[in-house]
């Protein structure tokens, strides 16, 4: 799977629970251009694990801030 595929799929989870026409690329913040909250960023990682049958460890999430930091901390759990 390429890094664009993982985001694209990121985006398309993430667009499910915010406002229609939200608009979202891979340098989009998740906290701060979406002004998500810790509870929102959360039920997200959840659904993201779920989407792609992996468990992220806190510590690799220490310094995600967009979808494209997401997307290689996926990459790099399934290249393991």
């Amino acid at each position: 799977m390429t890094d664009k595929t993982v985001e694209e799929q990121l985006m398309a989870l993430l667009s499910k629970s915010l406002d229609a026409g939200t608009a979202l690329s891979p340098q989009t913040n998740l906290v701060g251009d979406l002004g998500l909250e810790s509870i929102q960023v959360i039920e997200y990682l959840c659904e993201v694990e779920d989407h792609f049958d992996l468990a992220i460890d806190e510590g690799k999430l220490a310094d995600v801030q967009t979808i494209a930091d997401l997307a290689c901390v996926i990459k790099n759990l399934q290249r393991s």
